[in-house]
């Protein structure tokens, strides 16, 4: 590929860019005489709090069995521990994301790596499973904080689109690999220490670096001029009422029931108030909007954002339901469990650390295509899976080319959400883009939970029917993979001034290059 950049495709690759920066935008919010080694040990501290946020999730997982048993627990209740860190992680991320974009993103990534790490050491001494679930949302508020505000610092510190692009594909890469080996790192705690010692891991990881990164974080000033720019409070209560309602509701759905009040009541409730907020958006100026109406009109921004919806479910679906399978089948313990989706943690690091640069020169939509019809379509693998000596020959090739799909498509889609939208609203775009994908896993893995309960056979007499409500399960996530392949091949739009040769990457290029007018007119 050609090393030669023109003007106008840099300004492309920037993502949109106005090319005449807002006011607010005056003062610098990374130090711009910093070293590179300063502004590499900042990447590092950014990456390892989207880890630690993504470990949440996949970590907790397999810990939930054991909670059960430590705190004589019913399952449904010990359920809010995962969910409750969900639903106000995905409720408040686009608050913080437009706090850093008014303010400054250096004391909200702090404070909010900083409630992760010390609430994670009241979690660990807690006896008490309302008192953990309280813990857990708290912990979800504080991780909430820490992803749009590190992605604000990282495209202010790293300015040219070749190292910008590296920088946020390795940021990208962390919160994949966290999800992965969480499951891995937590069946190993729990089977030769306890639960307690993840919430403790967690907490000694993030409570030194919050701190460090008071004087890590180089920034000349944090008194930055916001200009016109208000918090849209009416919008904000509105979105997050609605995504806590939505969450809450589909959590509640395969315990519950679909038809019950639980369920119905706040589904109703949330859909109107997402209207009404959508509509008052339209009302705003772009400043004042806490999602700009013009911002889903960016090129191929929407279809990213349906992309990321579902690309959790490829590794969320496949551990949900196995972590119940294998316990009552096989008699497995958590390390047998995490040792045998090792080879996601594998599969996910190599792609993450050694290829993502390699990965994100490909054209995007075949990128993106091949991707999700890899994750859904040898998926199928895992419905046949039905017998142990199947592991070898069915779940583990399922488990590797699932998990090499699902891991490109949230490289190319991420990265391309972050450069298609203008500096001044990277906060919100990244916001919007985790907000989908926690939504999405809480829709989806209510969908597959509630197959699994419907399917499985309550007194089975053989392997296959014994399994017959995972592999119905797993149809589910196979259709998703298969769907989203196809939307992506139609409303992808490959952009013709897409620059080559650069590190942020085809996607970030594609997703986020347009003409002049394209860009002023976000």
């Amino acid at each position: 590929m050609s090393d030669t950049k023109s003007p106008r495709s840099s300004s492309s690759a920037e993502g949109n860019v106005n090319q005449k920066p807002a006011p607010e935008q005056a003062v610098a919010i990374i130090d711009p005489n910093a070293s590179s080694l300063r502004k590499a040990i900042v990447l590092v501290v950014v990456c390892l709090a989207l880890f630690i946020d993504s470990f949440n999730t996949g970590g907790m997982i397999v810990c939930l069995n054991d909670i059960e048993t430590t705190l004589h627990q019913d399952p449904s209740i010990v359920q809010w521990v995962l969910t409750a860190f969900n639903l106000t992680f995905g409720a408040f991320l686009l608050l913080a994301g437009r706090i850093s974009d008014i303010y400054h993103p250096k004391p909200v990534f702090i404070l909010g790596f900083f409630i992760v790490g010390v609430f994670g050491i009241g979690a660990g001494f807690v006896n008490n499973i309302i008192g953990l679930i309280i813990i857990r949302a708290i912990q979800g508020m504080g991780a909430s904080m820490t992803i749009p505000s590190a992605i604000s610092m990282l495209t202010s510190a790293y300015t040219d689109p070749e190292s910008r692009g590296i920088a946020l594909t390795f940021f990208a890469s962390a919160g994949t690999l966290g999800l992965c080996l969480g499951f891995v790192i937590g069946g190993v705690i729990v089977q030769f220490a306890s639960w307690r010692w993840v919430f403790w891991g967690i907490a000694c990881v993030s409570v030194p670096l919050s701190l460090a990164s008071i004087w890590i974080i180089p920034v000349p000033s944090l008194r930055i001029k916001s200009g016109d720019k208000k918090m849209d409070y009416p919008g904000v209560f509105g979105l997050t009422a609605s995504i806590i309602l939505l969450i809450f509701a589909f959590s509640q759905a395969p315990t519950v029931g679909w038809g019950t009040a639980r369920v119905l009541a706040p589904l109703i409730i949330a859909l109107l108030v997402l209207t009404v907020f959508f509509v008052w958006q339209t009302r705003l100026s772009d400043e004042h909007a806490l999602i700009p109406s013009k911002m889903w009109f960016i090129p191929n921004f929407l279809i990213l954002i349906l992309v990321s919806f579902s690309n959790q479910i490829y590794f969320i679906g496949p551990v949900v339901l196995f972590s119940n399978y294998y316990p009552v089948q096989y008699g497995w313990n958590p390390l047998t469990i995490g040792l045998h989706f090792l080879p996601t943690g594998i599969i996910s690091g190599i792609i993450c650390i050694i290829f993502p640069r390699q990965i994100l020169r490909l054209p995007p939509r075949a990128v993106l295509v091949a991707g999700q019809a890899m994750a859904g379509l040898f998926g199928i693998l895992y419905a046949f899976a039905y017998t142990r000596e199947r592991y070898w020959s069915f779940t583990l090739p399922a488990m590797i080319l699932a998990t090499a799909g699902s891991s490109v498509t949230y490289l190319v889609s991420n990265v391309g959400v972050i450069t298609s939208v203008p500096v001044d609203k990277v906060g919100v775009g990244s916001a919007v883009f985790n907000a989908a994908q926690q939504v999405g896993s809480a829709v989806n893995v209510a969908i597959v939970t509630t197959i699994l309960v419907e399917t499985t056979k309550v007194q089975p007499t053989s392997d296959r029917e014994a399994y017959h409500g995972v592999s119905s399960a797993m149809w589910w996530v196979v259709a998703i993979g298969c769907a989203e392949a196809v939307a992506s091949a139609i409303f992808f739009k490959p952009r013709k001034n897409s620059l080559e040769g650069d590190g942020s990457g085809a996607a970030g290029a594609e997703a986020g290059a347009g003409e002049k007018e394209e860009a002023a007119a976000v």
